[in-house]
């Protein structure tokens, strides 16, 4: 499968951005052709001793040695285990080796179905630092039990420093040899609180403590309604996380996010649309400004969140973002019991100061220092509203899925339109325009 790092999807107080990357990771093999000798008559081959450098042999006996590490340490956190976790770290990294003992605190409330690291085949050089050190890309894989369908992949830059014939870890705040970092969890920003639920999994701090169980109370209401509307793949319980600040959103969603007035963010690390499967999926929620909504408000904002997790698997990445924005939108706001006008208020005022363009938004709009972020998530809400209104719920979203799993989204967008409302996309744009020029001027 692909591995491609996913878009993240955040929900503003009023609104919210969708990133994209994508990362595509190859892995070469080679292979050595064997060579005979043919001969009339049969002979012992002599055999040639391959000429082997003794760096080459002492580099894959060092990279044996922290193989070995790394599994001996992944079985010590599954155990929680102090002793062996800190065993292998080097003990003159005092500031490394405290770290190391308080990720182990801080994750030990975590139910973790799997941990375990690996160096992949096009990471085993690693960098030899000044005075032999080795700095190497390892691939930590875990699973959240019940949240993760199988173990999600993130990278760790560690190094590694030989003392007395062992190798033992030293340091993770290098960067790797194609510039890549460490990823830090949540486990290490501070002793975590956990809450589960039937349907989530609520990780927190005790700074934040309070809003742990409305989160656990709320995720339970909306996860049945999301799987019921628009299907997906949804595991038994989503992965909620309240970060203690925002250095750890930060940490958590991307350095590049404008935060100021993201309220949560969904986040994915790889996704397969062929396969319908997306894993590390998180809704990280923006401890600075949830509070600033009602309950009602949260409740819009988190089941925003989970339409985004169920429909992560069949939305490509060059799917309509007004599409993606309004189908969760739609869903979040359908049985919220608010009116269209309190829905749709800035595109109320727009209309009424004779300022609205008229055009479904598009990516520009949506992004965190867009003039125009509350108008466009109002703005997409009421385009899916419209095809719901007109083909259905469960039209809209076999729109949704054609189009996200489509080669050509723009050309499947339209004949979806064409078959569903008897419209392609430029005549059911006017239709939307009109729709809502007589709803909400």
């Amino acid at each position: 499968m692909p591995r491609v790092a996913e878009r993240g999807s955040g929900r503003r107080w009023a609104a919210g951005p969708l990133l994209g990357l994508l990362v595509v990771a190859g892995v070469c093999t080679a292979a050595i052709p064997a060579q005979g000798v043919l001969s009339d008559r049969p002979r012992v081959a002599a055999v040639r001793p391959l000429a082997v450098d003794a760096a080459d042999l002492a580099a894959a006996a060092r990279l044996r040695s922290v193989r070995t590490l790394l599994s001996a340490r992944a079985s010590a956190l599954l155990r929680h285990d102090r002793a062996g976790w800190l065993a292998g770290v080097d003990p003159a990294a005092t500031a490394f080796r405290t770290r190391q003992a308080a990720l182990l605190t801080g994750i030990a409330p975590v139910p973790l179905s799997a941990w375990r690291y690996t160096i992949e085949p096009g990471d085993e050089a690693g960098r030899t630092e000044t005075g032999g050190a080795w700095t190497v890309q390892v691939t930590l894989h875990y699973a959240l039990r019940d949240a993760d369908p199988a173990p999600t992949e993130r990278p760790l830059v560690l190094t590694f420093v030989s003392r007395a014939g062992r190798w033992l870890a030293a340091a993770d705040n290098r960067r790797g040899p194609d510039g890549a970092t460490t990823w830090r969890g949540p486990w290490e920003h501070g002793r975590l609180v956990v809450r589960v639920g039937a349907a989530s999994l609520v990780l927190g701090h005790p700074g934040n403590a309070r809003m742990l169980a409305e989160f656990v109370a709320t995720a339970d209401q909306v996860v049945p309604r999301v799987r019921a509307t628009v299907g997906g793949r949804l595991p038994r319980r989503v992965a909620v996380i309240v970060p203690a600040d925002q250095r750890e959103m930060a940490s958590l969603v991307g350095e590049k996010l404008v935060l100021g007035t993201i309220a949560a963010v969904a986040v994915a690390d790889t996704v397969d649309t062929d396969r319908d499967r997306a894993l590390g999926q998180r809704i990280v929620v923006n401890p600075a400004n949830i509070d600033r909504l009602g309950r009602l408000g949260r409740r819009v904002v988190l089941e925003h969140e989970v339409t985004h997790l169920a429909t992560r698997g069949f939305t490509g990445p060059q799917t309509p973002i007004w599409l993606v924005e309004g189908l969760a939108d739609w869903v979040a706001y359908r049985d919220s019991g608010l009116p269209a006008h309190q829905v749709a208020d800035q595109l109320h005022a727009a209309l009424g100061a004779g300022h609205w363009p008229g055009r479904l938004p598009g990516t520009a709009d949506f992004k965190g220092d867009s003039p125009r972020l509350a108008l466009a998530y109002e703005e997409a809400w009421s385009a899916c509203r419209l095809i719901a209104d007109r083909a259905g719920p469960t039209g809209l979203v076999r729109l949704y899925r054609a189009v996200g799993t489509a080669d050509d989204p723009a050309a499947t967008l339209d004949a979806q339109l064409r078959a569903l409302l008897h419209a392609g996309t430029a005549q059911f744009t006017m239709q939307w325009r009109h729709s809502v020029q007589a709803e909400f001027r």
